[in-house]
């Protein structure tokens, strides 16, 4: 379920911005939409640095998301989320 709503918040911007652009043409709305969708995680990891509480809060959701997926058998899923929650808390300047 949090997979999912990530995968959401991630394509809706840029979805939106080509839907906005399209009549300057096809191919710049595309390039837009990539753009805004290839720059949300970077953004992400922007503010957790400069706000530490929030990167800590990304690493507990990204854990118990990881516990889940472990518990599920999901092995990648669970890695994947694991490596999310150290980088959280790597950008949150938290000692591992």
């Amino acid at each position: 379920m949090i997979l999912a709503l990530l995968l959401a918040a991630a394509l809706v911007p840029g979805a939106a911005t080509v839907w906005l652009l399209r009549h300057h043409g096809w191919a710049l709305a595309c390039t837009a939409g990539a753009a805004v969708t290839l720059s949300l995680p970077g953004l992400a990891l922007l503010l957790a640095v400069l706000f530490p509480p929030l990167g800590i809060a990304a690493a507990l959701a990204s854990t118990t998301a990881a516990l889940r997926a472990y518990d599920d058998g999901r092995i990648w899923a669970g890695t994947a989320w694991a490596g999310t929650a150290g980088l959280a808390l790597t950008c949150a300047a938290v000692a591992l």
